[in-house]
């Protein structure tokens, strides 16, 4: 099997120096996971492909439209995340999951070496970048994107959260289970893992600014039947006596699942209308500011929660919802109008 060489490169700060990959475009305006944003970070599937198409240097906002299809889903809003097939048409990116049958550190450098990225779900016991939360103190799955690794001195650069990251020694031996408890262990399943294959050229100019309103009309035509937020609002009530029942630890699930989920969404949708009104796609500015509405309104909902989680007290949050219920009408009317929708099955 071909070795993955990488060029390495020292990072001021870093206990490792990044493994670099060989190749990399100029970056566009970060105008995602910027200071700046409600929502910096959104879910680490997301967060990923925003950073390894930065580091790709493609724009991820073009490729947003599928976040006006979100729906609430009883327990949570849809977990949004790129699709496959957009990725594709788009930026020319193949995603496939990988067959892991050998030693995962072996699948990787395979991939890596025939200019591959991996994504691959792993611990974030692991995972450096996540002091503040899971590192070295909780089994958490995340997912990360790996385009370089070093076999020989045990060393990769992977995208995760915000960012480019690197590891090595005892982390990077868990990370690719080769650690004595983690390896040959039969209780232990293989990880997902897919591949993403940089098959053909994105496209640009026009062709991709048509594709991405073309995209716009045909997620529009898959949006939810019924208005998710009036559902999510019969059943929110309910929802926070469970939340106060249970305490903060499940207020902090629930509130990664609901108002973050659907609050990232939107402030992604933003980011779109925005790309689209630079490319030749104006959307009126009340539709653009009522996705953005969306989006701080859930950052507000959750505090209030959080208080209520505090004094051990219901909050029914009506203000907030009746503004989200109200930013999503305007949202979606709006789009319609200028853009209209084609049914799936068209």
């Amino acid at each position: 099997m071909e070795q993955a060489t990488a060029q390495l490169a020292a990072e001021p700060g870093s206990e490792a120096a990044p493994i670099q990959p060989t190749a990399r475009q100029a970056t566009p305006a970060r105008r995602l996971h910027g200071e700046d944003a409600i929502w910096q970070e959104t879910n680490c599937y997301m967060d990923l492909w925003i950073e390894l198409l930065y580091g790709w240097g493609l724009d991820p906002r073009a490729a947003l439209a599928f976040t006006v299809a979100q729906d609430y889903e009883g327990d949570h809003f849809t977990f949004f995340k790129y699709p496959q097939a957009d990725l594709e048409l788009l930026y020319g990116t193949v995603v496939q999951e990988t067959a892991v049958y050998d030693t995962l550190e072996a699948h990787i450098a395979e991939q890596v070496a025939r200019g591959h990225a991996m994504l691959v779900e792993v611990d974030s016991f692991y995972l450096p970048d996540t002091r503040a939360t899971a590192y070295r103190s909780g089994h958490v799955k995340t997912t990360i994107a790996i385009d370089a690794i070093d076999t020989v001195t045990q060393r990769m650069g992977y995208y995760h959260s915000l960012g480019r990251h690197s590891v090595d020694g005892e982390d990077y031996r868990g990370l690719m289970r080769l650690l004595p408890e983690l390896g040959g262990n039969g209780n232990i399943l293989f990880p997902y893992a897919e591949c993403a294959k940089r098959v053909r050229a994105p496209l640009e100019g026009r062709a991709l600014s048509n594709a991405v309103a073309q995209l716009m009309r045909r997620h529009l035509g898959r949006r939810p039947a019924e208005h998710p937020i009036t559902r999510w609002r019969a059943e929110f009530p309910a929802q926070v006596e469970t939340i106060l029942a249970r305490g903060d630890a499940y207020f902090h699930h629930y509130g990664f699942n609901l108002p973050r989920q659907l609050g990232a969404n939107f402030e992604m949708l933003h980011h779109c209308l925005a790309w689209l009104g630079e490319h030749g796609y104006p959307v009126p500015a009340a539709v653009r500011e009522a996705a953005l509405a969306i989006a701080s309104e859930c950052k507000v909902l959750q505090f209030r929660l959080a208080r209520a989680v505090a004094r051990r007290r219901p909050d029914a949050c009506s203000e907030s919802l009746d503004n989200l219920e109200a930013a999503y009408v305007t949202v979606i009317e709006g789009l319609l109008a200028s853009f209209g929708s084609v049914e799936p099955h068209v």
